[in-house]
């Protein structure tokens, strides 16, 4: 049976070394955001022959979903996986993969998996010059937004970079974020995470910004790097009686953001509004996700 354990800070660049590629765009490559979501999603590692697995785990200790293994011996690995699933006494289960990781299972093991589109875990990833210029008459309303939320509010706006001297404020916008919605940061899996993430912030070397209005945070986001072309935005969370507030973070923590040639915002868990949201930024590319299960 392979040896599964939590994701560990001072190990991020060990595991990076497994996903290697300076074009990575998907969210897959990120371990910043593996280490920070391991204890909600019970994201756990595995080393075969010099090959990473990762595997998401139920409360009960049972596998849900393996990834699919990187490194020196990926179809050694899977033949491990097929053993280690057995000797749980369960059936093998890919998830969360990548079109490329697909073929490439479909290639070390042909006719062995049937796979299925998982649309509610593709990334949805932009080109961080349409995010910071929104040029065109597809962001038209975007612009009008923007403009709407500097005539109401005008001088009293500031945008700052998120160091350890705000990272109160962060906090602050997460907890009347909460309130607004009627949310038990308690009952909050995302709240813990995003603590988490504060507490970690520059040892993860994560970016971020916070919006200030009146002095007042009212809006904050923050992400991390997947490779020196994608940046990954995890949070982004706005008081939404400020009109125009996402809109506003978004354009301007991009701005920051153009030296990555992509950035990513992630899934819409199948949330229909989300998915709106995303779509209304006109992605360049919605990263699709595979499941695959022996046939």
């Amino acid at each position: 049976m392979l040896t599964f354990k939590p994701i560990e800070k001072d190990k991020i660049d060990l595991y990076r070394e497994y996903y290697n590629d300076d074009n990575a765009i998907g969210c897959e490559f990120n371990f910043v955001s593996g280490y920070l979501w391991n204890e909600e999603y019970q994201l756990r590692v595995a080393f075969y022959d010099d090959t990473l697995i990762k595997a998401y785990f139920r409360p009960d200790g049972r596998v849900w979903g393996y990834c699919m293994p990187r490194g020196k011996n990926v179809k050694g690995a899977v033949e491990a996986v097929f053993d280690d699933a057995s000797k749980r006494g369960q059936d093998v289960s890919f998830a969360y993969m990548s079109l490329s990781e697909k073929e490439e299972l479909e290639t070390l093991f042909p006719n062995r998996f049937t796979f299925k589109r998982e649309p509610d875990n593709q990334d949805y990833i932009y080109l961080s010059r349409d995010l910071a210029t929104l040029e065109g008459k597809k962001y038209h309303a975007k612009r009008s937004h923007i403009s709407k939320f500097y005539r109401t509010y005008s001088d009293s706006v500031c945008f700052k970079t998120l160091v350890e001297d705000n990272i109160d404020d962060a906090k602050r916008v997460m907890n009347l974020w909460c309130e607004e919605n009627g949310i038990n940061p308690a009952a909050l899996g995302e709240y813990k995470v995003f603590l988490r993430a504060c507490t970690d912030f520059s040892a993860l070397k994560m970016q971020g910004a916070v919006l200030y209005v009146e002095k007042n945070p009212v809006a904050v986001t923050m992400g991390s790097e997947i490779s020196a072309g994608c940046f990954d935005v995890m949070f982004e969370k706005a008081l939404r009686e400020y009109d125009g507030v996402y809109a506003v973070i978004n354009n301007e923590f991009a701005k920051t953001l153009t030296r990555y040639k992509y950035i990513n915002r992630e899934e819409d868990m199948g949330l229909e509004g989300l998915r709106k949201s995303k779509l209304s930024y006109h992605p360049a590319i919605i990263y699709d996700r595979f499941s695959a299960k022996p046939i």
